[in-house]
């Protein structure tokens, strides 16, 4: 039988066990929210960009937020300012004159925007890296599906891009791991794909996908062929943000240069972070969307290839051991750290603990009596859930001491 007092200390502990229950359910729903409007949507819907004058200037099947940017095809900014179900109202930011990082790039001032490791510095036969994160992603007029898993079209199209940069003088290195199913946490899992493609030291690494959004948004016709055009995807969230947006434009100026009409825009994802952290050229690259056909995305993919030799320099780079490189700048080691959607877990854990420990005090009214219920919650409430105490414990007072004086 169990004796007034333990009673009464459980009835005291059960509410505070409540509440750390609660704070649990509660964290997991933000964090669940928060990686989704980092990523894209996942009901086959997309969003309608529109602006003051309620006319469409962007489609993206990604999920967007308030203050999320985009730089259309003709280089005009806008930020998100409100939502609208399937609709997004955003106001002119201005025009950008991407001629400047032209410029930049011409008298080799690139650094002023983009400081690398010297062993991530180009050298005379640089590498560049391929990867998908949604290794599903296929287009429905040449597959037949939207999504094969782990056997998507998309690989067709990352080994197009390998091809045509070997043809340009780049070593590609084409990673095709498979990181299924095609959900929020598809980028946690291709982080370890991700790591292990820059401790080999690339110049540059791309994550190929594909939108879905109707086919009209990405066809286009350039040097004289029918091609899906080409978006990028820029991350904001992670410490790389501000290099990531600049190397966008970069790779935008370039493009509209040699392949004009080629990269239909940037998308700034202020909650993104798409393990862009992990190398400051690192590019999430939208190639057509799932009704457009895989062939045409080939062709768009083969033109984008053209871009990128100048991007990565022929500069030559002093042999630097992978070593040396975590020392300089932490990239592609453990010192990198957590992605951003770990970090945002880390953050809600600490509050919620932080909030348990207020309610604690207030409630109790003394820092000495918070930590002893603190201590009785884990001691007895823990105890008891993985198993009851023996019978002995439980044993009233009285019965005790009967039991003493039969044994004297």
């Amino acid at each position: 039988m169990m004796s007034r007092s333990k009673r009464n200390s459980r009835n005291r502990i059960a509410p505070i066990a409540k509440i750390l229950i609660f704070a649990a359910v509660v964290a997991a729903v933000l964090w669940i929210g928060a990686t989704g409007l980092a990523h894209e949507r996942l009901d086959g819907g997309y969003f309608s960009i529109v602006d003051e004058n309620n006319q469409v200037v962007y489609l993206t099947g990604r999920a967007v937020d308030v203050g999320d940017q985009v730089l259309t095809e003709n280089n005009r900014r806008y930020e998100v300012i409100s939502l609208e179900g399937d609709t997004a109202r955003a106001k002119f930011i201005g025009e950008v004159n991407l001629s400047q990082y032209l410029s930049q790039e011409d008298r080799w001032v690139w650094n002023r925007f983009l400081t690398l490791p010297r062993a991530y510095a180009a050298a005379s036969n640089p590498k560049v890296a391929i990867y998908h994160t949604h290794s599903d992603e296929s287009y429905v007029p040449s597959d037949g599906s939207e999504s094969k898993k782990g056997a998507g079209g998309i690989y067709a199209v990352g080994s197009a891009f390998a091809e045509s940069l070997k043809a340009e003088g780049i070593t590609p290195i084409l990673s095709e791991n498979k990181h299924d199913p095609h959900d929020n946490m598809a980028y946690e899992r291709s982080r370890r794909t991700a790591l292990s493609l820059v401790k080999q030291q690339p110049a540059a690494i791309f994550d190929i996908h594909r939108d879905a959004v109707p086919p009209q948004v990405y066809q286009g016709k350039v040097a004289g062929q029918d091609i899906s055009k080409v978006q990028l995807v820029v991350g904001k969230y992670g410490p790389t943000g501000k290099q990531i947006e600049d190397y966008a434009m970069k790779i935008k100026a370039a493009a509209d240069k040699k392949h004009p009409g080629l990269v239909k825009g940037i998308f700034f994802a202020k909650g993104g972070d798409y393990n862009q952290d992990l190398h400051p050229r690192s590019m999430l690259l939208e190639v057509g969307a799932h009704t457009n056909t895989k062939e045409s995305a080939i062709k768009g993919i083969k033109l984008f290839a053209d871009v990128i030799p100048p991007l990565v320099g022929k500069a030559e780079a002093a042999p630097v051991s992978p070593q040396q490189a975590g020392a300089q700048a932490g990239l592609g080691t453990a010192q990198a750290g957590a992605s951003g959607a770990s970090r945002s877990i880390g953050w809600i854990l600490g509050l919620m603990v932080a909030g348990v420990a207020a309610f604690l005090f207030l409630s109790t009214g003394s820092l000495k009596e918070a930590q002893s219920k603190w201590k009785q919650f884990f001691t007895t409430e823990f105890a008891n859930f993985f198993g009851p105490k023996s019978n002995k414990t439980d044993q009233p007072d009285n019965e005790k001491s009967s039991d003493e004086q039969q044994n004297k």
